[in-house]
């Protein structure tokens, strides 16, 4: 086991010196896919809120890079069901999510227009939506190794409205 470590731990510092073109002849960006998780954060990860001002949707996300690699969030792509399709929209920011760590600092913020309102209404029972937000992410990052895609199907239930 400790020369499993010893020999992962060579590997990654020699992959840091690699030029990108060489960094890809020894991991694939596939590889790269498989460590990336993106989800939403666990507290609190859906906030709607009809009592402000502006009635508003902010989703907050999780990024775990559990790679070898450093990777840069460079967009992520959001489309957003509440019963239905209900809005689409971009995070467009770049966040770096260095090798084995996570981030959840990770937002988007949208203000609903009057059919998103009243679209989102039509699905609450009390102080909670009655069906799952679903939610598909499209987040493209780079890496040494070139572009790397990950495609995930988000499902959040009993999300609170206000």
């Amino acid at each position: 086991m400790v020369t499993e470590a010893i020999v992962s731990f060579i590997f990654e510092k020699v992959l840091d010196i690699l030029p990108g073109w060489l960094a890809r002849r020894f991991i694939s960006s596939e590889k790269i896919v498989s460590q990336i998780e993106v989800d939403l954060r666990r507290m609190n990860p859906i906030d709607i809120s009809f009592g402000t001002e502006i009635p508003r949707l902010n989703l907050y996300f999780r990024i775990s890079n559990l790679s070898s690699l450093d990777v840069v969030l460079d967009r992520l792509l959001i489309d957003l069901w509440i019963g239905q399709p209900t809005l689409r929209g971009a995070i467009l920011a770049r966040y770096n999510v260095p090798k084995r760590s996570s981030r959840e600092d990770i937002y988007f913020a949208q203000q609903l227009t009057i059919p998103q309102q009243d679209q989102i209404r039509k699905q609450v029972s009390g102080q909670l939506l009655s069906v799952p937000v679903t939610i598909h992410a499209q987040a493209y990052f780079d890496s040494k190794v070139g572009v790397v895609y990950v495609d995930k199907r988000i499902e959040h239930r009993d999300v609170p409205c206000r």
